[in-house]
């Protein structure tokens, strides 16, 4: 059985900075802590992947200053780095404030993450992969971002299955580009915000409006709350895990990967979110978007 899964995202370098409160305008504060590590929500997914003894494939450029360093680092934790390359340019970066709620707010520069080239995927990864992670914000570089959905095209008929992760930038998205992507998903995932950003965008009376034969499941998750997900014919509503939480920040991300990995292995849709449900409380409890490999 195929444990391959190929993530469309782009590795950028993570810059978390915990603070008491996010500055107002013209105001001078002092951060409390500062992680720099190379981050995005394909990493962030990928770990939980492996983690659930999956086989992620990151599919990123990074820039020449950082390439050696960052590919090293993958590698020695065991990453595929068949599609990591490197590029002439400047590695996207995410700054993270979090402030004494423990919420997050996001400051998103693109870099050269965002090149997309076919070529840079070996046909032995194609044939090895039957689930396409799609990152919203692999969406947001312009002229970069429009190669995707003929490559997903003809991966969906080579019978590989897409999930689409909307994220933060989904109000970024080209409106054409974002209507072919969901078009050629299988799942959307979501969460409340994103959601309903997306039901604007594409003047839908309700997000059931996209349900089809090809997008089989909508995911919207509610933080605290939990998730609602649409189905053909009935919803699915999962509670949250109750933990203390550190910092928000990836539980989106892995629970998405719990998710896949959970439906590679043949559960139940029910069984799957209620993994990827415990995967994202985990989440919260660790400080940055990704979880260890392995838990001590």
């Amino acid at each position: 059985m195929k444990r391959h899964v190929l993530l469309l995202g782009g590795c950028c370098i993570d810059e978390i900075l915990e603070c008491d409160h996010l500055p107002q305008s013209g105001e001078d504060i002092l951060i409390k802590s500062k992680q720099v590590q190379l981050g995005g929500s394909c990493l962030n997914v990928a770990t939980v992947l492996k983690r659930c003894g999956k086989e992620p494939v990151i599919y990123s450029a990074l820039g020449n200053s950082v390439y050696s360093q960052y590919k090293n680092e993958l590698q020695t934790e065991g990453f595929d780095c068949r599609c990591i390359y490197e590029l002439q340019g400047q590695t996207g970066t995410c700054t993270i404030l979090i402030d004494s709620t423990k919420e997050r707010t996001f400051l998103t520069y693109n870099g050269i993450e965002g090149h997309f080239n076919e070529d840079n995927i070996p046909l032995e990864v194609i044939e090895e992969t039957d689930w396409i992670y799609l990152s919203g914000i692999f969406l947001t570089y312009k002229d970069e971002s429009q190669k995707i959905v003929p490559y997903l095209m003809r991966m969906i008929h080579q019978g590989k299955h897409v999930l689409f992760d909307l994220g933060s930038l989904v109000d970024q998205i080209e409106i054409n580009l974002l209507r072919e992507c969901v078009e050629c998903s299988s799942i959307i995932k979501g969460n409340e915000h994103e959601i309903e950003i997306l039901i604007e965008r594409l003047k839908l009376s309700h997000i059931t409006d996209l349900l089809s034969p090809e997008l089989r499941i909508i995911i919207k998750t509610c933080g605290a709350q939990g998730s609602i997900t649409y189905l053909d014919k009935n919803i699915l509503s999962i509670p949250s895990i109750d933990v203390e939480p550190i910092d928000t920040t990836g539980s989106g991300d892995s629970f998405v990967g719990a998710f896949i990995s959970s439906i590679m292995d043949n559960l139940s849709t029910k069984e799957s979110l209620e993994i990827a449900s415990r995967f994202g409380a985990l989440a919260t409890t660790h400080p940055g978007g990704r979880l260890k490999l392995k838990e001590k």
